[in-house]
C-alpha cells in the first residue's frame, strides 16, 4: 500500500491482515469490488446500517474496523429541506443537539470495542459549496458546510471516550483528493453526504430528452478516493502496532540540512537562500519528529564549531544544536560515526533513518549497517516522508516524548562521567532515585505508558511477550498487578523505565527501557518488590532473538535456578547506590 499520503519509503515488514469490517451504509457500496481489486487476500464483511439506530454486529470483525453512521440519519432530510432562513438558526442548534444523542446511542450499541482491534470512524465531508449562496455567512450553523464541520468535532468528542475507536479523516481525504471527483452534493441532497455513482441512471430510462449517466458527464474518481481512504486505514494500524516504528533520525548538514557548503564562504556572507524552500520545510518536520519523541542526531564531516556558527547564523533560532540528541561533526567516516550515534541512543540500527545528499556515504552506511533505513528519495520529498509515513507517526504524544532529546543528552553526559570515573564512583556519585508503583486496574494513571512499555521493549524483555488490553484486563481480574519504576539521577529524568508483571508471587514478564541499562535499577526494584510482597518470589526467563542485556537479571540478583525456575533468596539485596522508595 503506498500513496502520495502515505508514503512507503521507511516501510520495511509488509502488512499482515485477513479480515476487515465495513459498518454503515451506501458509502461502503464500491468497497468491496475496490478491495477485491487492491487486497484480494483480505476478506471483506460489508454489514448495514438498519435505520432503526443499529449497526448489524459481526461475530468476527477481524484485524480492524471501518463504521459510518450514515448522515442522513443524523441531519435528516426533511429538516434541511423545510427550514425557513429566519427560523434555522435554533432549528440547526436543536439538530446538532439531536445529532449528538443519535451518534452517542449508535455507537454505545455498537459492541467489540477493543483497542487490540481498533475502530476507524469515518467523519464527513463537507460540501463543496455553501448552501445558501457565496455572500452568505461561512460560519452560520443555517450552512451545511458548518453545521457538518461541527458535527465531526462532536464526532471525535465521543470517539475520544470509544476504547480502541479512532477518527479516520475522510474530510481531510476528501479535501486533499478533490471534492469534485468524489462527493455528490453537487447533484444530490446534502443530507446524503455520500461518494457520486449512476446507481439512478436506469430511473432514467425513457426520458424525451436522453441524456448520459453522470460519470459520463463529468470526470469522477471514486475507486481512486476509495484506495486513498483504505492505504488510510491501513497506515493508523501500521502506527498502532508499532510496525517498522522510526526511534531515530541522523541528518547530514552540506546540502542535507542546508544547500551547498557554507563553511566555505565567510559567515557574514550567507543569506536566507541557504535554507529558504525545502531546506526550511525539512529542517520544520525534523522538529515535528522531535515533538513525536523521535531522536534526532547529526552525522557530519565537518568542523564542529564552525557548523554551530553557520547553523545559528541561517536558522536564527527556528532550530538549533540543541534539538539534536546526539552530534558527530568530525571527520570520521560517516558509518563509524552513525554507529556510535545509534550505541549511544540506546537504539536498534532498524530502528533509524538515516538522510545525506551523498550517494557515496549513502551506499557506505548500507555497507556498514544494513538494517539502517537509508533514505534515497529526492530532497523535496525527505520532508513528506517523514511527516506523513506510518512508520514515523505515533498514537500518542506524552510528556516524555517531549523531553526524550534532554533525557538523551543527560545519557550522554552520564556516560562521558563513567569513562572518566569508573564504574564504582560514578555510580557513587550519580544519584540514583527510583520510584515504584503498584498498577491493580487499567484505570491507573500509569497503565497507558506501562502498557507501551511493555508492548515495545525487546531488548530488557524476559519472555519477549506482547499485551492485549484483555490480556490486561483478565490478569488484574484474577489478583495479577503489575510494579511500574520511575528513575532519575543527576543528569536527567528517565520517567517510567520498567514494568514488573506479578501473577501469585511469581514474576512471568520483566520489561525495562535500554535508557537505564547497567545502573543497578533493576536489582533496586527486585529487591523493593519483594519487601513489599513479604514472600520470596519466582521467575521464568525465555530466551529470544533480541532479549540478550536481561538474560542476567536475576543471576546477578543472586537468584538461583530450578528447572527453569528462578528462585530468589529471600531477600534481593538493594544496591547502595540506588535509593528507591514505593509511593
Amino acid at each position: 500500500m503506498s500513496s502520495f499520503y502515505v508514503p512507503s519509503d521507511l516501510r520495511v515488514t509488509p502488512d499482515r491482515i485477513e479480515r476487515v469490517s465495513l459498518l454503515g451504509g451506501c458509502v461502503f457500496d464500491r468497497w468491496r469490488d475496490v478491495l477485491a481489486r487492491k487486497a484480494p487476500g483480505i476478506a471483506v464483511d460489508l454489514l448495514p446500517f438498519d435505520y432503526n439506530g443499529q449497526l448489524i454486529e459481526e461475530a468476527d470483525r477481524g484485524d480492524f474496523r471501518i463504521v459510518q453512521v450514515p448522515l442522513r440519519y443524523l441531519y435528516p432530510e426533511v429538516i434541511v429541506m423545510q427550514a425557513r432562513f429566519e427560523e434555522q438558526a435554533d432549528g440547526s442548534e436543536a439538530t446538532l443537539i439531536s445529532s449528538r444523542q443519535r451518534l452517542k446511542r449508535v455507537l454505545g450499541k455498537l459492541g467489540g470495542a477493543s483497542e487490540d482491534r481498533p475502530t476507524f470512524f469515518l467523519n464527513y465531508p463537507l460540501p463543496q459549496r455553501g448552501a445558501l449562496g457565496r455572500l452568505m455567512p461561512r460560519y452560520d450553523s443555517r450552512n451545511p458546510a458548518y453545521f457538518l464541520q461541527r458535527l465531526n468535532r462532536q464526532l471525535s468528542d465521543l470517539v475520544d471516550d470509544y476504547p480502541g475507536g479512532h477518527i479516520l479523516d475522510m474530510e481531510q481525504c476528501a479535501a486533499a483528493f478533490g471534492r469534485r471527483y468524489v462527493q455528490d452534493d453537487a447533484f444530490w441532497l446534502y443530507a446524503h453526504g455520500g461518494l457520486i455513482s449512476d446507481f439512478d441512471s436506469v430511473c432514467d430510462v425513457g426520458r424525451l430528452d436522453p441524456t448520459k449517466p453522470l460519470s459520463e458527464l463529468h470526470r469522477f474518481d471514486v475507486e481512486g478516493f476509495i484506495d486513498e481512504v483504505w492505504d488510510e486505514a491501513f497506515a493508523m494500524l501500521r502506527t498502532l502496532r508499532g510496525t517498522d516504528r522510526v526511534k531515530m533520525v541522523c541528518v547530514d548538514l552540506d546540502d542535507t540540512l542546508w544547500r551547498g557548503i557554507p563553511a566555505e564562504s565567510d559567515l557574514m556572507a550567507l543569506d536566507q537562500d541557504r535554507i529558504e524552500g525545502w531546506p526550511l520545510g525539512f529542517a520544520e518536520s525534523l522538529l515535528v519528529l522531535k515533538q513525536r519523541g523521535i531522536l534526532l542526531g547529526i552525522i557530519s564531516k565537518n568542523d564542529a564549531a564552525r557548523a554551530e556558527e553557520i547553523m545559528a547564523h541561517l536558522f536564527g533560532g527556528r532550530l538549533s544544536m540543541a534539538d539534536f540528541a546526539i552530534r558527530k561533526i568530525n571527520w570520521q567516516p560517516k558509518s563509524q560515526n552513525l554507529a556510535d550515534a545509534i550505541r549511544e541512543a540506546n537504539v536498534l540500527p532498524d530502528s533509524v533513518v538515516y538522510i545525506d545528499d551523498n550517494p557515496v556515504e549513502r551506499a557506505a552506511v548500507k555497507r556498514a549497517l544494513p538494517e539502517v533505513r537509508v533514505l534515497e528519495a529526492p530532497h523535496q520529498d525527505w520532508r513528506r516522508i517523514l511527516l506523513w509515513s506510518p512508520e514515523s507517526q505515533v498514537a500518542t504524544i506524552s510528556a516524555e516524548s517531549a523531553t526524550r532529546t534532554e533525557m538523551v543528552q543527560g545519557q550522554v553526559a552520564r556516560e562521558e562521567a563513567r569513562r572518566e570515573m569508573g564504574d564504582d564512583s560514578f555510580l557513587a556519585d550519580l544519584g540514583i532515585d527510583v520510584e515504584l508503583r503498584r498498577i491493580d486496574g487499567d484505570d491507573h494513571p500509569q497503565f497507558e505508558r506501562a502498557f507501551e512499555l511493555l508492548n515495545k521493549t525487546n531488548q530488557f524483555n524476559t519472555n519477549g511477550g506482547r499485551w492485549t488490553h484483555e490480556e490486561a484486563r483478565a490478569h488484574f481480574a484474577t489478583g495479577g498487578h503489575w510494579w511500574t519504576f520511575t528513575a532519575r539521577d543527576r543528569f536527567t529524568i528517565y520517567g517510567l523505565v520498567g514494568v514488573i508483571v506479578i501473577d501469585q508471587g511469581h514474576i512471568p514478564q520483566f520489561v525495562m527501557s535500554c535508557r537505564v541499562f547497567g545502573l543497578g535499577i533493576e536489582q533496586a526494584a527486585l529487591a523493593m518488590i519483594e519487601a513489599a510482597q513479604s514472600a520470596p518470589l519466582s521467575a521464568t526467563l525465555l530466551t529470544t532473538e533480541r532479549n540478550g542485556p536481561c538474560r542476567h537479571v536475576y543471576a546477578q540478583a543472586g537468584w538461583t535456578v530450578r528447572e527453569e525456575v528462578w528462585c530468589s533468596p529471600g531477600s534481593t539485596p538493594k544496591p547502595p547506590h540506588v535509593h528507591a522508595r514505593i509511593v
